[in-house]
This record gives C-alpha cells, structure tokens and sequence, in this order.
C-alpha cells in the first residue's frame, strides 16, 4: 500500500451520529453542499476530497485498500466512533472496501449511483475503455476545462443552471492525472462476492436516466443484500443529489430515521 496522508474534508454541524459523504469520479467534497446544508441542522456531516484531487494530498499508484485507510485517516482525525456512509459513483466504492475493512466503524451505508463490480477483465475492453475516457482530455491542460461539456453526459434535462454551475466549480478541483489514474483504478474493483456480509442497514439509490449505474444493476445488488432497500429516481441520471437534491435529501433523512430508530 502506498503511504496515505489525511484527506481534505468539508465539515457541517454537530452531534448525531455523523453522515460522511464521498463524491463521484469527476468532483470533489463541494459537489455535496446541499446535503451539507441539509444534513448539517441535524448532525455532523462531512465530505471529503480524495486524495489527489484538490488539497488532499496526493498518493502514488493509490489502490482501493489506500483509499480505505484513507477515509479511516479522516474518521480518526474527527473523532468519530461510528458513522452512516454516503458514498456516489467511485465514491460507493471506496465505501465498499471501507465496510469491508472497518465495518464497525459503519452504522448504515448509503449507496448512490454505483456497482459493486466494475468493467470487464479482458485488456482490449479496458484499453478501450480508458481511451474513451481520455480522449476529451487530450487537448486541455486542466480537467475543469473539459468538464462541463462531460458533465451533461452525467445530468439529466432537468437540472436547475446553479446546481449545473456548482458540478462545474467541483469539477475544476479535479487533478486530470490522478483523474486518469482513477479511471484505470475503476477496472479493478471486484466486491460482488462480498455484498451478502454486509449487514447493516443499507440503502441504493438509482437514477432512472441513468447509464454509468443503470437501475438493472443496482437491483442485482439488491438482491445480494441482507437489509437493503431500493430508491429509484424517475428522470434523473448520474448525479441525484444536484439533479433533484430535495427529492435526494428526503430520501437519505428517511432511511437515516429509520436506521437509527432500529438500531
């Protein structure tokens, strides 16, 4: 594993049991200030940047296991005992490996638009996958400068220009080489076997537009789970929690009401 120094993180409220937030591929913990806002009236809730992306420090050939210690650097640095864990796209993976490594430190986990298995082993098909991805960064020296025309790939018709325009300012934090990295790193991840022993109360959410994490896919994983439930999003895409962050937050309060008055 590679030496991991602590994360960079956004912080909102007090007490509760803490909600702890990590972004998808192409953001960094800004792309949560509505669920900041939000959730923040009621407990502290925090959002991270990973490492390589804005002022978290960065980590050479980071793996999922570095991830992992990485969050657990952030949790330590907090103080927090346990935590319910809200992780989107990579983000829901990462979080994956963090319950799979610490899963005391879980209280319940929140799982937005993602997969427990990524891609396909065979070289030519990642090879053509990772072109395809950095092809729309060949001629840009900063991600941010691509992003917004790669971000109305991931947003549905509906999303309001501010919510837009805050993708866009999240996305000018990401590092176009540690982006890279990521992307490679995606292919890799394999935790299908491990959903059934997961047993804390968890929760998909799924866009209906959406073609990174189609609903199918986050209902097979559904049915790998022991306490689980599934929330599907009419016309929406990759990004919930900016596309329809009202419809989001009510859903996420909800199933953390109901966790916490279960435990």
């Amino acid at each position: 594993m590679s030496a991991v120094r602590v994360p960079g993180w956004l912080a909102s409220g007090h007490g509760g049991t803490p909600l702890v937030l990590l972004h998808g591929m192409g953001s960094t913990a800004s792309i949560w200030l509505p669920q900041l806002e939000h959730f923040g009236r009621e407990r502290l809730t925090v959002a991270w940047t990973m490492p390589g992306y804005g002022h978290s420090p960065a980590a050479a050939d980071i793996g999922w296991a570095d991830l992992a210690e990485a969050l657990e650097a952030v949790r330590a640095a907090l103080g927090i005992e346990r935590m319910h864990l809200l992780g989107h796209s990579i983000g829901g993976m990462v979080a994956q490996e963090y319950i799979h490594r610490h899963p005391q430190r879980v209280a319940s986990l929140i799982l937005s638009a993602t997969t427990a298995g990524f891609g396909n082993p065979d070289q030519a098909w990642q090879q053509e996958f990772l072109r395809l991805r950095a092809e729309p960064l060949a001629d840009v020296a900063r991600f941010g400068d691509a992003a917004p025309a790669l971000l109305r790939k991931f947003v549905g018709p509906g999303i309001h220009p501010q919510m837009f325009k805050l993708a866009e300012l999240s996305a000018d934090g990401v590092d176009k080489v540690q982006y890279l990295h990521y992307m490679r790193l995606l292919t890799t991840f394999d935790r299908k076997a491990d959903l059934a022993r997961i047993d804390v109360p968890t929760l998909l959410m799924a866009g209906e537009l959406d073609q990174q994490a189609p609903v199918k896919a986050m209902r097979r994983m559904a049915e790998q789970l022991a306490l689980v439930e599934l929330h599907e999003f009419p016309r929406i895409n990759h990004m919930a929690n900016i596309e329809s962050p009202d419809r989001f937050n009510h859903t996420v309060a909800a199933f953390l009401a109901a966790a916490e008055q279960d435990k």
